[in-house]
């Protein structure tokens, strides 16, 4: 007999003995056998359907992670997307057989009564099981709508941006210093990389800012301390010359938003400080999107540093 037929005979056993004589107490307290196996094995049924709603949530998770970084990365999601659908349809229809099935299991354990301790307090279990499944499908569902933000937040700063390709810093090229009788000095070198560094710190340039340029003041200076006076004037006046024409512009938030992001996508923070950062993220867009670039840079500042 199959699983549903052994629950309307169940109940259509206790339906008729409820009509008949009740001869002894014992006799009318104990549960009907027919009812507990079916109550039984509708609670085996729904423990292996909320297995597989959890292989298939664990499933989702993995593809959001795998969309995520794919996203970050600006390479096609489609595939996965496609299949992430069909897993959000599986876990609808199994909600739907989860209610049909809990419908039944009361039905059932009405009629079978006290008789049946140790499957009520299987029940119980389940019903702990159940809540905890809710909170996680809740959870789920906020992270979810939080990565779509931060998508249609990189889509508005690519759509803003339109064509142009991120900004790299301005390069001097590098010659040689220019000749100077008796050679240069520690004095004349360190008022440029005090200039410099002061410059950058007005403009909230940090030197992962500068591109190839990153290195030019621990060039200047290692220079200095090996008593190269000539080549640390070299780096210091090359480094003032590019912090000096870097703009704080489109381009420039552009390139440095996805090298923030791509960080935040690989950090390892628990979910508060994620959920703060990508506020801030969602910020930095909206100071873009209103030409804002120099409250913008600041505000990627704030994040880069919070990443650290």
């Amino acid at each position: 007999m199959s699983g549903m037929g052994t629950v309307r005979a169940a109940l259509l056993a206790l339906l008729v003995a409820s009509t008949g004589c009740k001869g002894k107490s014992d006799a009318a307290a104990a549960p009907d056998p027919a009812a507990v196996k079916a109550q039984q094995e509708l609670v085996a049924r729904r423990d292996a359907l909320m297995a597989q709603r959890k292989k298939l949530q664990d499933e989702k998770s993995q593809l959001d992670a795998q969309i995520q970084e794919k996203d970050a990365a600006g390479e096609d999601t489609t595939e996965l997307k496609k299949q992430k659908q069909a897993i959000e349809s599986a876990i609808a229809g199994q909600s739907s057989d989860l209610d049909s099935l809990s419908t039944k299991l009361d039905q059932v354990a009405t009629a079978v009564g006290g008789g049946a301790n140790n499957v009520a307090a299987r029940e119980s279990s389940v019903a702990t099981r159940e809540k905890d499944f809710a909170a996680r499908e809740k959870e789920l569902a906020d992270r979810e709508a939080r990565m779509a933000q931060r998508e249609a937040d990189l889509n508005k700063l690519k759509a803003q941006e339109c064509a142009a390709t991120a900004a790299q810093p301005m390069i001097i090229q590098q010659v040689a210093a220019p000749a100077k009788p008796g050679g240069y000095t520690r004095k004349e070198i360190e008022p440029v990389l005090l200039k410099a560094r002061k410059l950058m710190g007005s403009k909230g340039v940090s030197g992962a800012d500068l591109g190839a340029a990153s290195g030019l003041d621990g060039e200047a200076t290692r220079a200095m301390a090996d008593g190269e006076y000539g080549k640390a004037y070299l780096a210091a006046t090359q480094l003032l010359a590019t912090v000096e024409q870097l703009k704080i512009d489109r381009s420039f938030i552009t390139a440095k938003y996805k090298r923030i992001n791509d960080r935040f996508a690989s950090s390892k923070l628990d979910g508060a400080q994620k959920a703060k950062l990508e506020k801030e993220l969602q910020e930095v867009v909206q100071l873009y999107g209103d030409g804002n670039h120099v409250a913008a840079n600041k505000k990627l500042n704030g994040v880069s540093q919070a990443l650290k």
